[in-house]
């Protein structure tokens, strides 16, 4: 009901996922991205084994366990 009553008020709602790329803002912001990136990939299923795979290809230095 809680829910029903934000969209009512004009809220959008969005997934964790979303919120979480909202707050990291963007993938160059360095002091931020290795917690990020490890949050993803450990609870984001399918989005955080593409993740950790697009990381893997790139080469990235980005700490993904």
């Amino acid at each position: 009901m809680a829910i029903r009553r934000m969209v009512q008020a004009g809220v959008t709602p969005i997934t964790w996922l979303a919120l979480s790329g909202e707050w990291q803002r963007d993938w160059a912001r360095t002091e931020t991205l290795g917690a990020v990136a490890e949050v993803l990939v450990q609870h984001g299923g399918a989005s955080g084994i593409a993740f950790a795979w697009e990381a893997q290809l790139l080469g990235s230095k980005a700490k993904v366990a």
